[in-house]
């Protein structure tokens, strides 16, 4: 609570200054956590945050490619990237939370086993159709998933079921209607789908953690006010919306 008291303080003082606009580069995966703590941080400090929606992997290219704003939430390991050469503020990256792959299904469906690698080998197999985020735009979930089922020796049996999409949010939109079987994607993705039932996460010899972080953009030009909001993100009362969400905060 002292850090929360904190950064609304900080961000209230550079308010007095004049209300600032912060671009904010935010993958889907928290996407609806951060929103949300972004309008919070709006009303408390009068500064305004313009988002800047993707895939962890292309809010990480656009930066890098030189698109401007002044914070950028990617992975932990783009970030790492990004900061090598200076695109992002190396020494003030923070972690925000740890999320692993789940399986989705319609609320109301039949929820096929995924608790094993066998079964969840089997249930792929058995599926009719199956989303996730296209590995081509950067969705970190996507990556994985093609990985796997390249692992497991069924990506070509699999291929002519898959409908990728841009991104898991768009993909959930379409397990939500029933219109696509199963979706797979970052767990607080599916979560945030009200439409959506978690069936499991992927099985741990299978599963793959990535690790979500927030930091200063190379060229960052509201400074106090994106500093103030960074400090609001990582506060002990944001941690427990990302745990609630699903997300592991050491």
């Amino acid at each position: 609570m002292r850090q929360l008291i904190c950064a609304i303080v900080l961000a209230a003082f550079s308010a007095l200054a004049g209300a600032a606009e912060i671009v904010v580069f935010c993958p889907g995966a928290v996407q609806t956590i951060v929103t949300g703590l972004g309008k919070d941080f709006t009303q408390a400090t009068g500064h305004t945050i313009k988002f800047a929606y993707g895939t962890a992997g292309s809010v990480a290219k656009r930066v890098a490619d030189g698109e401007d704003g002044d914070i950028v939430i990617s992975t932990a390991q783009l970030l790492a990237n990004l900061a090598k050469s200076g695109q992002v503020a190396g020494d003030g990256i923070r972690n925000l939370g740890s999320m692993g792959v789940g399986v989705a299904v319609r609320a109301g469906a039949a929820r096929p086993d995924v608790s094993t690698v066998a079964a969840f080998k089997a249930a792929m197999l058995a599926a009719r159709t199956i989303t996730y985020a296209d590995p081509a735009h950067g969705g970190q979930s996507g990556i994985h998933v093609a990985k796997v089922f390249e692992q497991l020796g069924i990506a070509r049996e699999l291929q002519p079921r898959l409908q990728l999409r841009p991104g898991a949010p768009q993909a959930f939109i379409e397990v939500a209607r029933g219109d696509i079987e199963i979706g797979l994607g970052q767990i607080s993705e599916i979560l945030a789908n009200k439409g959506l039932v978690l069936v499991g996460p992927l099985p741990r010899e299978i599963q793959n953690s990535v690790t979500f972080s927030v930091a200063l953009h190379g060229r960052v030009k509201a400074n106090d006010a994106a500093r103030a909001l960074v400090e609001f993100l990582t506060s002990p009362d944001a941690i427990e919306r990302f745990k609630a969400a699903g997300f592991e905060v050491n």
